[in-house]
């Protein structure tokens, strides 16, 4: 095995522990989760908007669910090149701003000028709706490569659990506000919504700008002494068996729950007639569920390991929408549909704040944010694959079909976390010391 190269820009580990007062992200452990939380806050913002409100508005103007997944998965698409954005950014080592706030700030500018755009367009011009939103998503996606890349520089190995959690349930309540663009433009307009679902973008942007990464006279001297991204290291990277096959996981783990979004949607406001507000109920009830299944997933990682703790998520995930295909006679029960959102929203966050520790873990540090965005790139592809296939399933087979074909598929892919072995990625990549530190499996 080869010597792993070490991460400059890493926080001070548990046994050096950070000051208590700290004003910077690696001095603060308050800080780094209040810090990480708001910024996945904004990223949940224009999500939540896409998944609930946008697809709304696609329904009211008659879209088969095939036609909505189609449309759904070009707004997907630009996440996943968060794996071209990933070797971009860790070309970069730093300067008196820092090494990832700059892209953090700028990727939020950029992210409220196509929504400010929309304010402008007449929303039944689709084609340019969609190339707006296509380009907001993509900004959004360099957001979250550099908000990412600045968790792995320099969260210490014992905090990630409790820092994904965090983030998770960030991006959770977001999801909640972008959300009601909805019930919001039926009362003030589309125009009016986009303009509202700027604004907390922006003003998050403040967090990146007030807080620095690390001491200034730190930041300076790894603008000259920290390194760009390492090609020798990649190249021993993709030669790792585990690490290379965290790639095919990062597609194919999610894919269950994924290939349901887009055409749940629809069912809701096309087939049992729910109104905006009714909708939206279920998004305010589901958020405290996700909430709570993310930190509780993240404690779970740190506890049992992340890949039991995935493959107990996914178990879930797969029963709760086996049971709800099974009782498509109650679907006009609004409680049903409460009590099978929430649920389903606990699994999934459980699931989501795991895998983002499994994803740390098989990362290597040397690498910043290539290799993690990349595993999240990955995932954001089976989001953009599946909204189109998922809407073809419910159109071909039915609703209560594709539910069930959707948890066999959520449940047949849990074996494959046997391909890839954390402690074994940690031990090829970091030193021996971290690895002691690290949780067994």
């Amino acid at each position: 095995m080869s010597e792993p190269a070490p991460n400059p820009y890493a926080a001070p580990g548990e046994a050096d522990p950070p000051k208590a007062r700290g004003t910077t992200l690696v001095e603060s452990r308050m800080l780094r989760f209040v810090f990480f939380g708001l910024l996945y806050l904004a990223q949940g913002i224009p999500w939540g908007f896409l998944a609930g409100g946008y697809r709304v508005f696609l329904i009211d103007r008659g879209l088969s669910n095939e036609a909505l997944g189609a449309v759904m998965q070009v707004a997907y698409l630009p996440w996943s090149f968060k794996v071209f954005f990933g070797p971009l950014l860790d070309r970069y080592r730093g300067g008196r701003f820092g090494r990832r706030r700059p892209f953090i700030v700028l990727a939020e500018i950029l992210m409220g000028v196509p929504l400010l755009a929309l304010a402008a367009v007449d929303p039944a011009r689709l084609g340019l709706v969609n190339v707006l939103l296509f380009l907001h998503n993509t900004f959004a996606a360099l957001q979250d490569v550099a908000v990412d890349g600045l968790a792995v520089d320099i969260l210490p190995e014992h905090e990630t659990g409790r820092a994904n959690s965090i983030m998770w349930a960030g991006k959770v309540v977001g999801v909640m506000i972008g959300g009601a663009g909805a019930v919001l433009a039926k009362h003030v307009g589309w125009q009016a919504t986009f303009v509202a679902m700027t604004l907390p973008v922006w003003l998050i942007m403040l967090v990146p700008l007030l807080v620095r990464e690390r001491p200034r006279g730190e930041d300076t001297r790894l603008a000259q002494e920290g390194k760009r991204l390492n090609v020798p290291e990649l190249v021993r990277t993709l030669r790792f068996w585990p690490a290379l096959s965290g790639f095919l996981l990062g597609f194919v783990m999610p894919a269950g729950f994924a290939l349901v979004g887009t055409f749940t949607t629809r069912l809701y406001r096309k087939d049992l007639a729910l109104s905006e507000e009714a909708l939206y109920l279920l998004t305010v009830i589901d958020t405290p569920a996700g909430v709570v299944g993310a930190l509780v997933g993240g404690a779970l990682a740190d506890r049992m390991g992340t890949r039991k703790t995935m493959a107990m998520s996914m178990t879930l995930i797969g029963v709760v929408m086996a049971t709800f295909a099974s009782l498509s006679d109650l679907w006009p029960r609004y409680a049903l549909l409460v009590v099978y959102g929430a649920t389903l929203q606990i699994a999934i966050c459980s699931y989501s704040a795991s895998a983002l520790k499994f994803f740390m873990r098989l990362s290597n540090p040397a690498l910043g944010a290539t290799q993690f965005t990349a595993y999240m790139a990955m995932t954001n592809l089976c989001y953009s694959f599946t909204a189109r296939y998922g809407g073809w399933m419910a159109d071909t087979f039915g609703y209560q079909r594709a539910f069930f074909i959707a948890s066999v598929v959520q449940v047949v892919v849990i074996p494959l976390l046997l391909l890839c072995d954390p402690r074994k990625a940690e031990a090829h990549f970091r030193a021996e010391e971290n690895v002691a530190a690290a949780p067994q499996m």
